[in-house]
């Protein structure tokens, strides 16, 4: 028998040492987690707590302390020294101002800026009087007075000069013209009369009688103006001077419907002493003039009529503490409201006031359909009383 010759291929064999390590797999690190104490977890706890429980107590903490807050009223903030420093200031920016216009040196007016935090319910005017007066020593006075003879055909020159006396007798030599209501009812009746009339004077004064028909006839663009259409009570028998020298020294503050309204405190030409009481004297009554109070006072600043306000006062009160001011207007002993039933409107009744402004006052409307179920139960006897009188007279 031959022999085959096939060959037989054989695998070599792998040790048993590298074959061990490369099936062995690296065993995983198992990381050991450090427990806290119990007690660290527990502070930590009750430290968050006392945290969230001491929060709301801050906070009213905090209320309290705004509310014990004082705020410094002006009267006591606004002193002598503060004063003087402003008008110090205000006097460079008249001397840059009348760089501006160097043709004409006028006694430039200085206004009082105040600012309100609560705005009043109505328009209206509060009257001031000051230690100086604000007229310049240029200005134009006029003063109007009440008829000597009421009546459409009567002359108006003997009142201008029986007034014209009267002022000459007292020693009265700032008022440079007069004028009698009815020769302002005349001789004013358009509105360019008016106009010229404005700026012909400087300050106006009007007796106290007759102040209502006046502003009537001359109309609001005189209320714009400061110095115009001043009140005065004038005992033309007693007192003339006096009363005139309280009406030159009268400052009125118009009060509009936005917080700013602006007052005049003196100008350029006086003495910074006048300037300066007047400003205090101001200051001082607002306590009792200003509609709310000092305390509605939110800042008081000085300033020229084209210049920047430099301020005197300043507060950061809270709107929330501050009583919403009302303005009452003084009415005429005669001022008598007349009010009665309404027959056109069953159950109201209606009011008529002197300036013919008129209320109606409706009533509930339960009583006008009782009144109108009344009124059927009324008919209703009627015709069966009637329907009984036939029955009787058939029978």
């Amino acid at each position: 028998m031959g022999k085959s010759n096939k060959m037989i291929s054989v695998k070599q064999a792998m040790p048993k040492k590298m074959k061990a390590k490369k099936l062995q797999k690296p065993a995983k690190v198992e990381k050991k987690v450090k427990s806290k104490p119990v007690k660290e977890i527990a502070t930590k706890l009750l430290s968050e707590e006392n945290q969230i429980a001491r929060e709301p107590q801050s906070l009213v903490n905090d209320i309290k302390q705004k509310n014990k807050t004082k705020y410094v009223m002006p009267s006591k903030s606004i002193t002598e020294k503060l004063v003087n420093l402003s008008l110090n200031a205000l006097q460079q920016l008249t001397v840059h101002y009348k760089k501006k216009n160097t043709i004409f040196e006028d006694e430039t007016p200085i206004f009082a800026e105040i600012n309100c935090i609560k705005i009043q319910n109505t328009k209206g005017n509060v009257k001031f009087v000051l230690p100086h007066t604000t007229v310049a020593s240029t200005g134009e006075v006029c003063l109007i007075t009440p008829d000597l003879k009421k009546g459409k055909k009567i002359d108006h020159e003997p009142t201008v000069d029986h007034w014209e006396e009267l002022l000459r007798n007292a020693g009265v030599t700032a008022v440079k013209t007069v004028i009698p209501m009815r020769q302002l009812r005349v001789e004013y009746d358009q509105y360019e009369l008016k106009r010229r009339l404005l700026t012909q004077h400087d300050f106006i004064m009007v007796d106290s009688r007759i102040l209502s028909h006046v502003s009537h006839i001359l109309g609001k663009m005189f209320f714009k103006k400061h110095n115009m259409l001043i009140p005065v009570r004038i005992n033309e028998k007693t007192s003339l001077k006096k009363d005139i020298d309280v009406g030159l020294r009268t400052a009125m503050l118009r009060l509009s419907e936005g917080a700013t309204s602006t007052i005049i405190v003196g100008h350029t030409g006086m003495p910074q002493k006048a300037v300066k009481e007047n400003i205090l004297s101001l200051v001082q009554q607002f306590h009792t003039k200003f509609p709310g109070g000092e305390a509605n006072i939110r800042s008081i600043a000085l300033k020229l009529p084209l210049s920047l306000a430099l301020p005197l006062y300043v507060t950061l009160r809270p709107s929330n503490t501050v009583v919403p001011p009302k303005l009452h207007h003084q009415k005429p002993k005669n001022f008598t409201v007349l009010e009665d039933e309404l027959s056109t409107i069953p159950g109201s009744t209606v009011r008529v006031a002197p300036d013919g402004t008129v209320h109606v006052k409706r009533g509930p409307v339960n009583d006008i359909g009782d009144m109108e179920e009344d009124d059927e139960e009324e008919n209703g006897e009627e015709v069966s009383s009637d329907e009984e009188a036939l029955e009787k007279e058939e029978d």
